[in-house]
């Protein structure tokens, strides 16, 4: 009987222990309300386009919770879009704070860009919406809808601890054909100056020979230096004084095959080497932003050598308003291969390294490369000295003179090889 008195007691208790449970359970709900996720998204969730339109896209945030950094992967259908470029935005950018912005790498086969990265400096943190990155895409040619996904999104506050975040993705529909006077209009505007070191600069892709790119922090009022080390990049440094902060900005040179297939005709003179230049993205590389504007660039002792010019002969020219713009040039040092030259430039588009020959008589089929110069036997090209002030006007005329003297000794050795032998087969004669 006392046992089932103790459990009667027990389970009239139950429901009361219950209540209390489920009334601290809403009681803190209420006091401590969950605070509301923070927003990354792509502003135009929706947007329709046409094949081969270029297009832009901004990923907005929203903080709930104030902000120090974010990082970001932006996952899309290759075959339906392609991204050009990416620029920061304004959302680490206020109020004179210092910020670090990296605009991730873009691999167009696999269809990701990845690495987006922004970071404030000290502990400076936002707290109001804004655009954390501009997105710049080209439509394919093929209608359909893709959908564009923001992943790996982490935002951060000021202790590096992650923020509650959810995800808006968006989506895209391609309609019509092709815009062909779209691309069209972007390579004419490309050529004229400013740059694309982040996206397509127009370059056909066959009349490249080499790319290098470099990637510099640009804070305003300093002097900027980018350097390039490729062996076949006749361009060895660009510098210029910024006058604002810009945050990361590429420069990219197209050492080129032949000239620039964004311009209509070759500049005057013997031509060394042909190369686009780009400093930033279109709309960057001017007077706005920057000013006193160099580069430095070499050429081979043996090219001046062999091709009769002098150091006084060689120009860097610049095409720029459907002109071929001759700069002002300097010889600024050598080594035992190079000269090292530099030039001052108002902005940056395709180049061209020349020699001034008018005078000397001289078409572009006799030049003669550096490489020319070198012998299987002697790689440092030491065989015979030329003086610069004595080779002929016609460089032809003297490798055709070399080759001459050439044949010549060649002859004579066989002759003498038979004179010997014809005499040595009569005395053998006699003898018998």
């Amino acid at each position: 009987m006392m046992r089932v008195q103790q459990a009667c007691r027990y389970d009239s208790k139950k429901p009361l222990f219950f209540f209390i449970i489920v009334s601290t359970i809403l009681l803190s709900i209420l006091t401590f309300p969950v605070s509301a996720s923070s927003v990354v998204s792509i502003e135009q969730t929706t947007q329709e386009v046409q094949a081969g339109e270029n297009f832009e896209i901004e990923i907005i945030i929203t903080p709930s919770t104030a902000v120090a950094g974010a990082q970001l992967d932006l996952i899309f259908d290759s075959s339906m879009v392609t991204v050009n470029n990416v620029e920061e935005g304004d959302f680490f950018d206020r109020n004179n704070a210092m910020s670090i912005f990296i605009p991730g790498t873009v691999d167009n086969q696999q269809g990701i860009a990845s690495g987006l990265f922004a970071v404030t400096l000290g502990q400076t943190v936002v707290e109001s919406s804004g655009t954390f990155a501009h997105i710049t895409l080209t439509a394919g040619n093929q209608s359909g809808e893709s959908t564009i996904i923001l992943s790996n999104v982490i935002l951060s506050d000021a202790n590096g601890n992650a923020i509650p975040t959810s995800i808006e993705n968006a989506q895209v529909t391609i309609t019509g054909n092709s815009i062909t006077g779209s691309t069209e209009e972007a390579s004419a505007s490309s050529s004229g100056g400013g740059g694309g070191g982040g996206g397509d600069t127009g370059e056909n892709t066959e009349n490249i020979e080499l790319k290098e790119v470099n990637k510099l922090y640009i804070i305003g009022n300093t002097a900027v230096t980018y350097t390039f080390d490729e062996n076949n990049n006749p361009v060895k440094a660009i510098s210029y004084t910024s006058l604002k902060s810009a945050g990361f900005i590429s420069s990219t040179i197209e050492v080129l095959k032949d000239v620039s297939t964004m311009v209509p005709q070759k500049p005057d003179g013997l031509i060394y080497r042909n190369m686009n230049i780009w400093i930033g993205n279109a709309g960057y590389a001017t007077e706005n932003n920057m000013e006193d504007m160099k580069i430095s660039f070499a050429v081979p002792k043996s090219w001046i050598q062999v091709n009769g010019v002098k150091t006084t002969d060689i120009r860097l020219n610049r095409y720029h308003d459907e002109n071929w713009q001759v700069l002002d040039t300097k010889i600024n040092g050598e080594d035992n291969d190079f000269y090292f030259f530099e030039a001052k430039t108002p902005g940056f588009s395709p180049f061209a390294i020349t020699a001034n020959v008018t005078s000397k008589n001289v078409t572009e089929n006799e030049q003669v490369n550096a490489a020319s110069s070198y012998d299987d036997n002697d790689p440092d090209g030491q065989i015979e000295e030329v003086d610069v002030e004595e080779v002929s006007d016609s460089t032809s005329t003297y490798i055709k003179e070399k080759a001459s003297s050439a044949k010549l000794s060649q002859n004579s050795i066989l002759l003498s090889f038979v004179s010997i032998s014809f005499v040595v087969l009569l005395r053998h004669r006699e003898k018998l």
